[in-house]
């Protein structure tokens, strides 16, 4: 625990995960506790937020709890802010430091962004520079590195094309400017709202891009590689509408990418891509903490974390913020993000 610490609370404000369930798992509450130094693992750290941000798995974690976490819980897991306490076997972070980064999946002892004071493993969080803002910050967790985790697994050069289907979403958007900074010969993408495509060309400079809402995305894609197809496509969109228009897009030999739990052996988006003869790659950030790669987390986390706000930093990689609200009205930004109209980009929620 910590030797040293601001005044903390015993109780804060905070979304709390009451039940599991497809309708109305939330309710608000200010009297959610706060855990205490002498209550944190050796190896935690509790954070007084600055600034959150959501993403699709806040509400499918309030509706399946695939981690079997005990409610009520708080969900959210992008977290930008300061430490006030540390574990006694931290020894990279003290108390006063600005830090950012991933709560813990499967943590129930504390875990959860959407409240005041959040408990991070301190291997999921880094220093944050001074000079990119919390905002920003919370916008490099889970879209941010479930990018990142699908590009490190491939090699991208100047002779690389790729697709990435939904270049306006939270992974997509990241996706897009990594392709562009790893040096990518071609970077093609897909829309389907005015507004994301006017983003995607005039703020990103990507040149190709799809409407997918009125064009064929399979014909487009090969019509702009000569009917060659793209060595690289990342699809990140959760859709099996979207898998069988973006697998036919990888020429043979090249490399489909899956967000999630989607393409296992058995499924039709595996079987297509090995029709193809090309590969399959997931990036799933929960193999991290639930899967044998947990020993990898730290260095892999914390180097991505460290890469993207250097790349913020240098202009290279630019966080789209879409909207910033308030912590009472997180509830009805993750509703939007639900059904689909939460806009380009990021939702942040500043403490």
């Amino acid at each position: 625990m910590a030797s040293a610490q601001q005044n903390i609370p015993t109780t804060q404000s905070a979304l709390q995960w009451v039940r599991v369930s497809g309708q109305n798992p939330f309710e608000w509450t200010t009297s959610a506790p706060v855990i205490q130094p002498s209550q944190l693992d050796d190896h935690q750290v509790l954070v007084r937020n600055h600034a959150v941000s959501l993403n699709p798995i806040d509400y499918k974690m309030a509706e399946l709890n695939f981690a079997n976490i005990k409610l009520p819980a708080t969900t959210g897991y992008d977290i930008s802010g300061e430490v006030v306490a540390i574990g006694k076997e931290v020894k990279d972070l003290k108390v006063g430091d600005e830090v950012f980064g991933l709560l813990n999946l499967d943590s129930s002892n504390g875990g959860g962004a959407l409240q005041q004071y959040s408990v991070a493993e301190a291997d999921g969080i880094v220093k944050k520079p001074p000079n990119i803002s919390h905002e920003e910050a919370a916008t490099l967790g889970v879209a941010f590195l479930s990018a990142m985790d699908g590009f490190r697994q491939v090699n991208v050069d100047s002779s690389t094309t790729v697709f990435i289907p939904g270049g306006s979403g939270g992974v997509g958007h990241f996706s897009v400017q990594i392709a562009k900074i790893r040096g990518a010969k071609r970077v093609i993408t897909s829309a389907s709202k005015d507004e994301g495509i006017t983003i995607l060309k005039d703020q990103y400079h990507i040149q190709d891009v799809i409407n997918h809402a009125k064009e064929n995305v399979t014909d487009r894609v090969l019509e702009l590689t000569q009917n060659q197809g793209v060595d690289l496509t990342y699809d990140s969109t959760y859709l099996e509408s979207s898998f069988e228009k973006s697998i036919p897009t990888v020429k043979a030999g090249g490399t489909w990418i899956v967000l999630g739990h989607y393409g296992q052996p058995d499924s039709q988006e595996a079987k297509s891509v090995a029709q193809r003869k090309a590969n399959l790659i997931h990036a799933d950030l929960g193999r991290y903490w639930f899967g044998p790669e947990r020993a990898q987390m730290k260095t892999l986390v914390q180097d991505a974390l460290t890469q993207g706000a250097e790349w913020i930093i240098q202009g290279k990689l630019k966080p789209y913020i879409n909207q910033i609200v308030k912590l009472e009205e997180a509830q009805n930004a993750i509703e939007k993000i639900k059904q689909g109209k939460a806009g380009f980009g990021k939702v942040v929620i500043k403490l």
